[in-house]
């Protein structure tokens, strides 16, 4: 039976402390920084909700962005969050419901995406007008129909509760 001496013990645990945390900071920041690629919005006091926006479906200002009005599309989905990481997500909506949700890339290509990727647009619009969302960052093309992407801060000064959804190549179902 061997006993190590606390200092070996000590270095040990902090040889695989520091990489964890240095890991876990740089992927809480990313969505900071994807965010801060599309627009920018002061910090809020605390207990204030804060919302940005680029484009003009929103030109009060008051976080009320409309619903995205086609129930049958898909849409390609990227999550950024503290959260096993999918890449691109194919998301099929009919009838309003996501019906199908499958990683097309990443370390989970073909299979079905999880239940945090599983969103329609109208769903990540929602969550976008909570009034109980920290802060939300909107982008949204002059023109277009939905944002090109929403990053949420869920709860004011927390670490670890962002979250990036990028939406593109969207593709409406004719009628019929």
């Amino acid at each position: 039976m061997s006993t190590m001496r606390p200092t070996a013990t000590r270095a040990t645990l902090a040889a695989l402390t520091v990489p964890l945390l240095l890991t876990a900071s740089a992927c809480s920041k990313e969505s900071d920084r994807a965010a801060d690629r599309t627009t920018a919005s002061a910090s809020p006091s605390a207990g204030e909700t804060s919302t940005a926006t680029t484009g003009s479906p929103d030109p009060t200002g008051t976080g009320a962005y409309p619903a995205y009005a086609p129930q049958d599309y898909s849409y390609q989905l990227e999550v950024l969050c503290y959260c096993p990481q999918v890449g691109t997500v194919e998301v099929v909506v009919r009838d309003g419901e996501v019906t199908d949700a499958t990683s097309l890339d990443g370390p989970t290509a073909g299979r079905p995406a999880p239940e945090f990727a599983r969103l329609t647009i109208d769903e990540i619009i929602a969550m976008a007008n909570d009034p109980q969302v920290a802060k939300a960052r909107v982008e949204w093309p002059d023109g277009q129909d939905h944002p090109g992407s929403v990053m949420l801060d869920r709860i004011a000064q927390a670490v670890d509760d962002e979250v990036t959804y990028t939406i593109k190549a969207v593709e409406v179902v004719p009628a019929g």
